[in-house]
């Protein structure tokens, strides 16, 4: 009589870890591979920034969330370059906007701006906000074309 030994057959990885488990250790993976995706095109495009050209809309697009961000912008563009005053800002915007408000904005457009090139709308001069010199070149290069 011969005796036929059973092949154990191997559990898939989800079945050991379990399937939440193993689905958030993959979908963690997929975010830490996305992430160096990005800084490898950030690193790329700040690189090669002398070859591009950033236009006014693409930076509307990727800085700005809504209406009052845009309006925050169309401000700063109208100011000289030594900038204008917070207040000021919240005045001319006329959305309800405090002056603290209008300071986080132009920060969080800067730190949006800053993760996908590199580059920074608008910079501080004393208590006053001004445009990069990155920022009014685009807006030269949306009006040579307009």
């Amino acid at each position: 009589m011969t005796t036929v030994e059973k092949t154990k057959k191997p559990r898939p990885i989800w079945m050991k870890k379990g399937s939440y488990k193993y689905l958030l250790e993959l979908l963690h993976g997929i975010k830490r591979e996305l992430r160096d995706v990005r800084n490898t095109q950030r690193i790329i495009a700040k690189g090669l920034e002398h070859y591009f050209l950033f236009n006014e809309g693409f930076i509307a697009k990727i800085a700005c969330r809504d209406e009052v961000d845009k309006a925050i912008l169309k401000v700063l563009k109208a100011c000289p370059a030594s900038g204008i005053l917070p207040r000021d800002i919240a005045r001319e915007v006329q959305c309800g906007v405090t002056p603290w408000q209008v300071t986080l904005r132009i920060r969080r457009m800067n730190k949006r701006l800053d993760k996908q090139i590199g580059q920074k709308v608008a910079e501080k001069h004393g208590l006053h906000w001004a445009l990069t010199s990155f920022a009014e070149a685009a807006w030269e290069i949306e009006e040579s074309f307009s």
